[in-house]
């Protein structure tokens, strides 16, 4: 009972510090020198969860990142893995459960006893609270091919009904999946990531023109000041995944670099000034 009230206490203080919270900038016009609370506020909540985005944003958080899978049924939700092994006390892959086999599952306990009892967060419940209040990086999550289009689209509905369009852009690793987002929603800003199986990735950026993307994602530590260089040559705003240190963070500014992935958002954030 305890735990569930701590944690309970940080989802109700954070959400509603959010939605307080006025609109910020959009995507065009938010500053490009920002700070993305990967997964949320991942160090102090578990990850993907309502209470480490409230926590990040309720900081002035200006992006969160989060990813997102289908279910058997259709419906979308927050987690990184396609299995459930890591972060809950289920087995098996996301998308092999319905969205109630997965609501009974513990989310919480992986990460402490405070937050035992937290469930998975559907991709409604993010824009719900936080459309217009954050920048959201979408990672969308995939076996290496396309989704449904009626699940993909369904996805791009929810983004419109919470009026999140020009506050949301698409990160994927597959450049077939870069093509499908770029064919349903092709004004909705695209970021090329890593694959999964390469994650030295030397054509990144070059996927990254080639599919249209307006960001590259560089993953740590497969990139030199090069290959900095040539994304921004390109035009291309670039992110790096990702940085705890906070002097390492300074250095990845000084590369050049424009948004930070960190899992420690408020230490970062201090160190850097960014937000």
């Amino acid at each position: 009972m305890l735990a569930a009230t701590v944690a309970g206490a940080l989802l109700f203080g954070c959400v509603n510090t959010v939605q307080s919270r006025s609109p910020i900038p959009d995507f065009d016009h938010a500053n490009a020198k920002r700070l993305c609370a990967h997964r949320g506020f991942s160090t102090i909540a578990p990850e993907n969860g309502m209470a480490a985005f409230g926590a990040a944003v309720a900081l002035g958080a200006s992006e969160i990142e989060f990813d997102i899978w289908w279910t058997k049924d259709g419906e979308i939700v927050s987690i990184h893995d396609r299995t459930l092994e890591r972060v809950s006390n289920g087995t098996g892959n996301v998308y092999e459960h319905t969205y109630a086999e997965l609501a009974t599952l513990d989310f919480g306990i992986k990460k402490g006893e405070h937050f035992t009892g937290t469930r998975i967060v559907k991709f409604s419940d993010i824009l719900a609270v936080f459309s217009q209040r954050v920048i959201m990086n979408i990672h969308v999550k995939n076996l290496g091919g396309e989704w449904d289009d009626a699940v993909l689209m369904k996805a791009i509905r929810l983004i419109d009904e919470y009026g999140a369009r020009r506050h949301v852009y698409f990160m994927a690793n597959s450049t077939v999946m870069q093509d499908q987002l770029a064919r349903l929603a092709p004004d909705i800003p695209r970021c090329m990531g890593n694959s999964s199986d390469n994650k030295s990735h030397p054509d990144i950026v070059d996927n990254a023109i080639a599919h249209k993307c307006r960001m590259v994602q560089l993953f740590k530590p497969y990139f030199d000041q090069a290959l900095v260089d040539k994304a921004k040559a390109a035009g291309l705003r670039v992110n790096v995944f990702w940085s705890d240190d906070p002097d390492e963070a300074k250095k990845l500014l000084d590369m050049g670099v424009d948004t930070i992935l960190t899992n420690d958002y408020q230490p970062i954030s201090s160190a850097t000034g960014l937000r």
